[in-house]
């Protein structure tokens, strides 16, 4: 979908309000101390978080669909990510099972039809003390634009800037929906954030300060494998049948 307006894209993203000041701030919050840390920059867009997660000591793989994206994720990060073209609905079969340490996984979950494939891809890359950090639009906002039943499930095609030419599709869905393709994928919810705007966002955006001041746009989460279910213990067995009954 971005392919046909990636650098224009890929120059908004860099120092724009919601991106800049508000999703990459929460999303590398949640991702922590990733100093020597395997990490899977899943969709990496033009790498804005891949530089940042390398600068932060981290060493980054990744993919996203648009070529375009890619070139200038690779350029973003100077050769030192290994990033590939790669669409995410196709399993991630290059990637090897408990290879990475940390999945980040920004803005990009509610564009995926089968959300419980991919999310279970991510479970087999992850090594088993690992986590996967992830944000998407969240419910509230998407019932609000859009208005009709909050409960409802369904992709909507729009643009991705009021302001712009930009169409995308996009899943609308419940926080419940949300939460229990995370649970079906094997995964508990370690930390569920709604992102507040950096102050900084107060003196360069005003009105997008005061809006994220009191309606959240997107919502993250910070997921860890969930632990292998306990044997359940044998049954009992039956007691032998009395004669006459």
């Amino acid at each position: 979908m971005y392919e046909r307006f990636a650098h224009e894209y890929a120059a908004h993203a860099e120092d724009s309000a919601y991106n800049a000041l508000y999703d990459r701030p929460a999303v590398l919050g949640l991702a922590g101390d990733v100093a020597g840390l395997a990490v899977f920059d899943a969709a990496c867009g033009p790498g804005l978080y891949a530089r940042e997660l390398l600068d932060r000591g981290a060493r980054v793989t990744g993919c996203d669909v648009s070529p375009t994206l890619v070139d200038l994720a690779r350029a973003r990060c100077g050769g030192r990510a290994d990033l590939r073209v790669h669409d995410l609905s196709e399993p991630l079969s290059w990637v090897p099972d408990g290879s990475a340490d940390l999945v980040v996984f920004a803005l990009a979950l509610h564009y995926i039809d089968d959300r419980e494939a991919l999310l279970r891809e991510f479970r087999r890359i992850l090594a088993p003390d690992g986590a996967l950090v992830l944000s998407t639009e969240h419910p509230t906002t998407g019932w609000a634009r859009l208005g009709g039943s909050y409960f409802t499930e369904e992709p909507v095609e729009e643009s991705l800037s009021p302001e712009r030419d930009w169409p995308i599709r996009a899943w609308r869905r419940p926080l419940t929906a949300i939460c229990a393709e995370f649970r079906a994928a094997g995964f508990l919810i370690e930390e569920l954030l709604e992102p507040r705007p950096v102050p900084e966002m107060a003196d360069r955006y005003p009105e997008d300060h005061a809006k994220l001041e009191s309606l959240p746009a997107f919502i993250a989460f910070r997921l860890i494998p969930a632990p292998p279910s306990p044997p359940r213990p044998p049954g009992r067995p039956r007691p032998p049948s009395r004669p006459g009954r």
